[in-house]
């Protein structure tokens, strides 16, 4: 302001106003940039605070929080103490962005808008009014000598007046520009030393933030440290194991007898490699201790008993206790997973114990869940055929209660599975024996309430199961050759045929039922009307009743009939 020591109008007065007018427009410059650079600054902080809010929700949706299994496995509850973090930090970026927007984006608008404005008003009003005063001296100095008085006075009046206004537009001109001078020493350098102070805190709050959490996460990276090398160790395992799986299993299809030691896997399940009958015996035995092992297992092709008799893949397990049962979902595991951790890393805290606690018992697998369907091997016998004699691989479980049809990918597969069957068996049969032959104190006082007499003999049992299966197919035959066209085969018209096609609708000999076989079942399914008692159903019966050997040839030969005629 000292520029304005003398403030008559005069030539220098009117260069200082150019002057200070030149510096408010580059100022005016400099300041549209800095609002620019503003602008960007302050959508980079926002963009920030919301790439951490955005961050610590796709943390939180990940397993941050939860308590599910996954979440669990995967160390939600750890991860909810850095989301929290993430989101105090985001808090942070915001207290700088609205401090920017609010300490100098707004300055920045202000100066702009209204004194750099008022200048540029001021300026247009300064031109006016000397424009105004300049025509109104000329008016003044151009009049007469003789000139009447009143339009002197007038026009003098209007000189004073246009020469007030001047100084007003003037004196107003320098209030503006000072006031711009002045601004530009202290607005500035304030809002800018303000940001740098709202960065200062910002870091002071994060790192006070951070440095309250530090041990907690030196703890995290120790467990994942420890967690890792534990995974290695696994892993290793894992692969030694299927090393040895894989070893097994090419001497088992080179048909090499190597007796195998019953090795425990990660999973808790007793696995056994090629076994004597004195071994299956052996570990049978074990079982009464409460010692449940795996004598084989595996997956094995089982035929449907439905009409269509397709073929499904079910794993099947054959355990010490006698029984075998499969699984009729696909890729289900066959034993529950009890995963026991025995690392290192106990030390670090309450929240990780707590936290593995979790994790393994949402982790452990409920063997009762699982679909399963058992076949009691105390009442079967094993046959090494399958009902259709075109499949080499097969072999069979006759139960009283139902036929298991099953099919083997390799022989080798197949004569392991049928042995360790037949060796349960025996096993199961032997076992039961024993305990009716031993000899017990209270049956030799007489006292013994369930007296072996009482019980029915196991081959008592099956001869009354094959006086029924008898009666049963003596029937189905009778009722069938009571249809038309039946009491000969449909192909030779040979008499009394014992077989059918089931989706030809025919009744067959035994040589042509080979014939049949040997077209395949996708063309004719063959079952004997003696044999296989199981499959006439009410509902088959009904739909052979409904067509018989005439009709259907009249049908399936009748091209045949018509050339005959011609």
């Amino acid at each position: 302001m000292s520029a304005f020591i003398k403030l008559e109008d005069s030539p220098m007065f009117q260069k200082q106003l150019f002057s200070m007018e030149e510096s408010a427009e580059e100022l005016k410059d400099r300041c549209q940039r800095l609002y620019k650079g503003c602008k960007k600054f302050t959508e980079a902080l926002g963009v920030a605070c919301s790439g951490d809010s955005a961050f610590a929700d796709a943390l939180e949706a990940f397993g941050g929080g939860h308590d599910d299994p996954v979440s669990v496995s995967i160390g939600g509850p750890v991860i909810s103490k850095f989301i929290n973090a993430f989101r105090e930090l985001a808090t942070y970026k915001e207290l700088i962005r609205s401090q920017v927007e609010h300490v100098l984006i707004n300055r920045l608008t202000e100066f702009l808008t209204v004194d750099l404005h008022d200048a540029k008003e001021s300026r247009r009003r300064f031109d006016k009014s000397i424009h105004a005063y300049d025509q109104a001296r000329e008016k003044f100095v151009s009049l007469k000598k003789n000139t009447r008085d009143d339009i002197v006075a007038e026009l003098e009046e209007d000189l004073q007046n246009s020469k007030s206004a001047f100084e007003k537009s003037r004196f107003n001109l320098v209030s503006a520009l000072t006031n711009i001078e002045a601004k530009k020493k202290y607005e500035f350098l304030e809002s800018i030393s303000a940001i740098m102070d709202v960065h200062l805190r910002y870091f002071k709050l994060g790192f006070d933030l951070l440095s309250k959490i530090e041990p907690y996460v030196h703890q995290v990276l120790t467990y994942a440290q420890q967690s890792k090398e534990l995974a290695n160790v696994e892993q290793d395992k894992l692969a030694k194991r299927i090393q040895e799986f894989r070893t097994q299993a090419e001497l088992d299809n080179l048909g090499v007898p190597v007796d195998v030691e019953h090795s425990v896997s990660a999973d808790g399940i007793h696995v056994g490699g090629t076994v004597s009958y004195k071994n299956i015996e052996a570990v049978m035995r074990s079982s009464a201790t409460g010692e449940v092992q795996t004598i084989k297992q595996g997956y094995l092709l089982k035929r449907s008993s439905n009409l269509r008799g397709d073929w499904k893949r079910r794993f099947f397990v054959l355990n010490s206790q006698g029984t075998l049962y499969y699984y009729r979902n696909k890729g289900i595991k066959s034993m529950g997973s009890h995963h026991h951790y025995a690392g290192s890393a106990d030390h670090n805290g309450g929240v990780f114990s707590r936290f593995r606690s979790r994790h393994y018992r949402s982790s452990s697998f409920n063997e009762e869940s699982l679909n399963c369907r058992t076949v009691d091997l105390r009442t079967s016998a094993i046959k090494m055929d399958g009902e259709d004699t075109d499949l080499r691989l097969c072999f069979r479980i006759i139960s009283p209660v139902k036929t298991y049809t099953l099919q083997a990918e390799t022989e080798a597969d197949r004569m392991d599975w049928t042995s360790k069957i037949t060796g349960v068996i025996a096993s199961l049969l032997n076992s039961d024996l024993l305990q009716q032959l031993r000899p017990s104190a209270k049956h030799i006082d007489g006292n013994d309430p369930f007296s072996t007499s009482d019980v029915p003999s196991l081959s008592s049992h099956c001869s009354l199961e094959d006086e029924v299966k008898a009666n049963k197919s003596d029937s189905v035959s009778a009722i069938l050759r009571q249809i038309p066209g039946n009491d000969l085969c449909a192909e030779c018209s040979a008499p009394d045929p014992d077989w059918a096609s089931l989706n030809l609708g025919i009744l067959l000999c035994i040589e042509c039922s080979g014939v049949h076989r040997n077209l395949g079942v996708h063309i004719s399914k063959v079952r004997s009307l003696t044999l296989d008692v199981k499959v006439w159903e009410p509902t088959i019966l009904d739909l052979f009743g409904s067509l018989g050997n005439a009709y259907c040839n009249s049908i399936w030969e009748g091209l045949l009939l018509l050339k005959d005629r011609e």
